[in-house]
């Protein structure tokens, strides 16, 4: 493929996005922040996985992979309708007979709203990896913490032009449920760990106190209380001209302990932190700080994301830089 043709497919990327992810080709727009990529930022998105996995293998994580739904069940039960009802999305079928069929065939070539032609499923888009893994210790006691390592795509229904803002991307959590000490003790070390991984990278950093975006109201009270107890932080890092939190480190308390009966070893709810690292944001931060060629990138974070082994990139694509 010509340099020609891979610049044609990213000519609808969004003009928010750097010149280095706009003019190379690295990414196809298929829909407001929804995109698709080549084999050159897969590599990078295979280097950051790798790269993640030495960071949490001192703690013997149980390593989990979940698909991109949820049952319905553990959604409804998870409460995040009550404080996001504005991110999610929940999966629908078709489920009539013929003359249903009929119905639904006309509206969708009339370009009608054929929502009411289909029924909710049970099963909804997740839309953080970790409510995956809260289920897996229901109705358990934990007489120790433990460390969960889980992966995944993930849904929010907040389609956006800014860098990093995608309505479907891969998160990597790093989570822990146990005692009160256990969960906030990860939440302060993984506050410096996560930042100092994103400054190996060759990264430009600075740590925030963050609120998430609570739905109405009530939500902002909710996000000004999470942010004076000091219950989230974020790694932030420039995209172009935008700042972009590339890393959430959250501190639940008893939330999901209380939600999905987790209990810690003297019988209280147990309580629970994570962090959470978005590869997009990443790999885009990465190629904008250091261009689409990562045979050109600074061979420290070569060596962080690829250990310089035979899985290392070679050239990126051709083109004027």
């Amino acid at each position: 493929m010509t340099y020609e043709m891979v610049k044609r497919l990213g000519e609808s990327i969004p003009a928010g996005l750097p010149n280095s992810l706009r003019d190379h080709g690295l990414l196809v727009s298929t829909a407001t922040g929804l995109y698709g990529w080549g084999a050159e930022l897969e590599a990078v998105y295979s280097g950051l996985a790798n790269a993640l996995s030495a960071e949490v293998t001192g703690a013997e994580p149980i390593v989990l992979h979940f698909p991109p739904v949820l049952p319905r069940a553990v959604f409804e039960k998870s409460e995040y309708v009550s404080s996001f009802p504005h991110l999610f999305g929940a999966v629908h079928a078709f489920r009539g007979d013929e003359g249903a069929h009929e119905s639904l065939e006309r509206a969708v070539t009339k370009g009608e709203d054929w929502g009411g032609h289909t029924r909710l499923t049970d099963f909804v888009l997740a839309p953080a990896v970790c409510y995956s893994v809260y289920p897996l210790f229901g109705g358990t006691v934990l007489d120790r913490g433990r460390a969960v390592d889980a992966s995944g795509f993930c849904f929010r229904h907040e389609p956006s032009t800014e860098p990093g803002r995608l309505v479907s991307f891969r998160l990597r959590e790093f989570v822990r449920i146990g005692s009160p000490a256990d969960a906030s003790t990860w939440f302060e070390e993984w506050n410096e760990r996560s930042s100092a991984f994103v400054r190996r990278l060759g990264l430009k950093v600075r740590v925030e106190a963050a609120s998430d975006p609570f739905f109405g109201t009530s939500g902002q009270v909710m996000a000004e209380n999470q942010r004076e107890e000091g219950m989230k932080a974020e790694v932030v890092v420039p995209i172009g001209d935008h700042p972009v939190a590339v890393a959430s480190i959250n501190l639940h308390r008893d939330h999901f302990g209380r939600i999905f009966d987790i209990q810690a070893a003297d019988g209280e709810p147990a309580h629970s932190a994570c962090v959470g690292f978005g590869l997009e944001r990443l790999a885009f931060a990465l190629v904008d700080a250091h261009g689409p060629r990562t045979s050109q990138w600074p061979d420290e974070v070569r060596e962080s994301l690829w250990g310089g082994g035979p899985g290392a990139p070679g050239r990126g694509l051709s083109g004027p830089s």
